[in-house]
């Protein structure tokens, strides 16, 4: 939501800024999830969407007439009746504060982290009341932090973002300065960069894949050595396409732990390029097409390169979770159901089992799936519980994409 609210920002409106502070049971989006109320009611980004939101929407009527930022207390615990309104059953505090072009500076910050694939660190005041969802952004090396505040005095602005928790420390998560006399306190978060859907082949199943990616708020690239299949006509959704070889193309683009890699080519002497060019690189996902016997014979010839089996127990191959697929959107389906599975941290179970048998399941980063198959499964303690309360929760409204259209480490709203 980043760039559009940029825009309207730019256009001389104000937004009021609704920042998920805490949740207690289950809620539709996890602490930290945000939404831009436009005067007419118009909104960018979504806290859960239902009665929860609807409720902030109503709230922030008052603060766009005298702009006085306050907490709201959406509760959806309400019994399961046929009149009852909510789908989820928790609570939530949501901070809501009035916004102009002086939150400009911290939104540029985050779009330019957005841009060049770098993380964000963002601060929300939550104490003193005084100073209620003023914000500050932090992003880049120390040598080169670029930083920037709204809603703050410079040297309150320093003071917190000195005591922000060093790069790596797990978020969101509060902390607790003292400015004099004053007690203050932040929810710091974390955003990481959009993920990425790096596709190696544009057949058939790529074009499907490439459209529900975007629709699941990736970035998507696609490559592939013959022009008709990396024509961006083919491929209207995709942030980019490139046509070159294989081996050439994956060597100058650049891997990080938010690249989702799938690997459809028309061969498997292409397949076995893009595997040695992606295995060992820090990617999220690198996922395979091909029949067991296929997928054996490129193991065996990766084994025979010098990889490693530890190397090698990052590739999910077969790709994707076992559905049944047919069609090349079933396929597209199967295969984008692991990497959310992969990102999210799910298990793959349907979720009417999890409330019955919980059972481990793979944590977010961690290797897991395939359909029926995978070279060097791990497994962590389950979510499911967790897990299924969030489908729940997706009856109240949208949940997909984080604030700013980037990832959150740690969200758990999928």
């Amino acid at each position: 939501m980043i760039e559009p609210l940029i825009d309207v920002l730019k256009g001389g409106e104000t937004v009021v800024m609704a920042t998920l502070l805490r949740t207690r049971g289950s809620t539709p989006r996890s602490t930290g999830a945000r939404m831009a109320v436009r005067r007419d009611g118009r909104v960018l980004g979504t806290i859960g969407g239902g009665c929860g939101e609807a409720a902030v929407i109503r709230e922030s009527r008052g603060v766009f007439d005298d702009g006085r930022p306050r907490l709201v207390q959406a509760d959806l615990t309400e019994d399961v009746t046929e009149e009852a309104d909510a789908a989820c059953g928790g609570t939530m505090e949501v901070a809501i504060a009035r916004w102009g072009r002086e939150l400009l500076p911290v939104l540029e910050v985050a779009a330019r982290a957005a841009r060049e694939r770098r993380t964000v660190r963002l601060l929300t005041c939550v104490e003193p009341k005084r100073a209620l969802g003023a914000m500050a952004a932090r992003s880049g090396p120390e040598a080169a932090c670029e930083a920037a505040w709204a809603g703050l005095a410079e040297a309150e602005a320093a003071a917190l973002l000195e005591a922000i928790p060093a790069s790596g420390a797990a978020t969101p998560q509060f902390v607790n300065v003292t400015l004099g006399a004053e007690r203050w306190t932040a929810l710091v978060e974390d955003h990481a960069p959009v993920p990425l859907l790096l596709i190696c082949g544009g057949g058939h199943i790529a074009v499907p894949l490439c459209r529900m990616a975007r629709t699941l708020d990736f970035e998507v690239v696609v490559v592939d050595d013959r022009p008709s299949f990396s024509d961006s006509r083919r491929f209207p959704e995709a942030t980019r396409t490139v046509c070159a070889p294989f081996d050439k193309a994956l060597v100058d683009h650049p891997i990080d732990d938010q690249t989702y890699a799938v690997v459809i080519t028309h061969g498997h002497r292409h397949d076995l390029e893009c595997v040695r060019r992606l295995l060992g690189r820090g990617a999220a996902y690198v996922g395979m097409i091909g029949s067991r016997r296929r997928v054996a014979g490129i193991l065996d010839l990766l084994r025979a390169a010098g990889f490693s089996e530890a190397a090698l127990s990052e590739l999910h191959a077969p790709i994707g979770l076992d559905i049944g697929a047919e069609t090349p959107a079933e396929i597209a389906l199967a295969i984008l159901a692991e990497v959310t599975m992969v990102r999210r941290g799910g298990s793959g179970r349907p979720l009417r089992r999890a409330m019955e048998d919980e059972r481990p399941s793979y944590g977010p980063g961690q290797r897991g799936g395939g359909s029926g198959h995978r070279y060097g499964p791990s497994t962590v303690p389950s979510r499911f519980q967790d897990h299924h309360d969030r489908i729940a929760g997706a009856a109240c409204g949208q949940t997909n994409g984080g604030f700013l259209g980037m990832h959150l480490p740690g969200e758990d709203d999928g």
